[in-house]
């Protein structure tokens, strides 16, 4: 692999977010010149992705940049010498060098019948056709379903089903099936990702379609329990903080009253350094969630990470709150949070019209559940803000704003929804410690940085 090329692999790598080291990129070159037989995209790979969720990404890339250049080098052996130290290479193929995927014409999964030869995929939706469906700016899944339809996808999948359930289909013949389908979802979304990159010249599309960026609601089974499992493990970093008391440690900070204290017992002779650590405190966390319809997208992360800081936190309450708040500290939650849903059901029919009323709730807390709470607890706040044009009585919000240490907002609405006529995003922002956009995981884990 030429300098040229690994440069701009790095350089993508980074872009799409995965986390690369100046060691990592060290290793790298001293592998692909110390072992030249090894193949070159499994040794990169064990070298620069360090998390498996990450694999897919790498290989789009991959592909993106390696393998696209390869392809153009073999068709245009000349136009490559002259053009690489240049650039022009790299312009006349758009972002990253593409020219993959550019099939010579549609083809119908109905008329060929099942695929044998998986290279074939590549070639069933033309190039032109990918960019002229990009170009109508529509989104990223309407354009692979589109994308999909031309090639009569759906036709095609109902026929083997049909076929499978008539028993006219044999167990071995449905599993190649299942297999080719898998294959063909894929290659035609990844095709549509380097068709979108290459058309807005720009990495974003690949990122936006990372599992850390995309929205909470729209993540699959697979990507939720990733997240699911980063938040368990920001759980264990929010639980403890640095409190006001100190401590004799071995290391940290220099404690002058204790080295002056042994010094005067030897006679001033000796001088012996004495440290001192801040002993690390559990602070008391209230966390109220919005369970109303508009949350319903969002409502199992957000029940997922309560679930997690219960778990951590030793002085903890939980509220759930439509148009009236129940306590739910005492409830028995686990890692299946079904119960938890049940609980929010049958509750919100017994105390809520489903409909959020944040003024009704917070002068519920102000005048009730809020009397004996510390002066020092965190108060973390799970909602979107609509309130369906009910008055905010922003002043019981206020007095619950002075009465703890903190509040912070965790909203899983975009910033500009916030100040829409029917928010109360706007009335109740400045009585706020900070105010956060948590719509994707990339969201959660900047604010647990952030403000613990």
């Amino acid at each position: 692999m030429d300098g040229w090329l690994f440069i701009r692999l790095i350089h993508a790598l980074r872009q799409v977010s995965l986390s690369i080291s100046s060691q990592d990129i060290l290793d790298a070159q001293t592998c692909l010149i110390r072992y030249p037989s090894l193949p070159r995209k499994q040794l990169l790979k064990s070298l620069l992705v360090h998390r498996p969720q990450d694999v897919g990404i790498f290989e789009t890339v991959w592909r993106i940049v390696v393998e696209s250049n390869e392809s153009y080098e073999t068709e245009h052996p000349l136009d490559i010498t002259s053009n690489k130290d240049s650039g022009e290479h790299q312009n006349s193929q758009g972002f990253g060098g593409q020219g993959v995927g550019r099939g010579s014409g549609g083809i119908s999964l109905t008329a060929i019948g099942d695929i044998q030869d998986l290279s074939r995929i590549s070639k069933l939706v033309p190039f032109s056709r990918l960019e002229e469906l990009i170009g109508k700016g529509i989104e990223f899944e309407e354009v692979v379903k589109s994308a999909l339809a031309e090639i009569d996808y759906y036709t095609w999948v109902n026929s083997f089903d049909l076929a499978y359930q008539r028993g006219t289909l044999s167990e071995d013949e449905w599993y190649t099936h299942q297999n080719t389908r898998s294959s063909i979802l894929r290659e035609i979304r990844e095709q549509v990702l380097m068709t979108q990159v290459g058309f807005d010249n720009s990495w974003e599309p690949l990122v936006r379609q990372h599992w850390m960026f995309k929205s909470l609601s729209s993540l699959s089974e697979e990507e939720k329990e990733l997240v699911r499992s980063s938040i368990r493990k920001w759980a264990r970093k929010l639980a403890l903080r640095p409190g006001s008391r100190w401590k004799s440690y071995n290391k940290g900070t220099i404690d002058i009253a204790s080295i002056v204290q042994k010094s005067v017992q030897w006679d001033g002779l000796f001088l012996r350094l004495c440290y001192r650590h801040k002993m690390p405190r559990a602070p008391e966390l209230v966390v109220l969630c919005d369970v109303s319809n508009s949350m319903a997208s969002f409502v199992e992360f957000l029940i997922h990470l309560v679930t997690c800081l219960r778990a951590r936190f030793r002085k903890i309450r939980v509220y759930f709150f439509i148009d009236a708040v129940w306590d739910v500290t005492e409830f028995v939650w686990d890692d299946d949070i079904s119960g938890v849903k049940q609980e929010i059901k049958s509750w919100g029919h017994k105390v809520s019209s489903g409909f959020s009323d944040y003024g009704a709730v917070f002068k519920e807390l102000a005048k009730t559940k809020f009397i004996d709470v510390s002066s020092r607890a965190i108060l973390m706040i799970l909602g979107d803000g609509k309130n369906n044009y009910r008055p905010p009585q922003s002043d019981y919000f206020a007095e619950i704003s002075e009465k703890v240490g903190k509040v912070f907002w965790l909203n899983p609405l975009e910033v500009k929804e916030w100040f829409e006529t029917d928010n109360v995003m706007k009335d109740y922002k400045s009585y706020c410690s900070k105010v956060y956009r948590c719509r994707t995981a990339s969201d959660l884990q900047r604010i647990v940085k952030d403000v613990f």
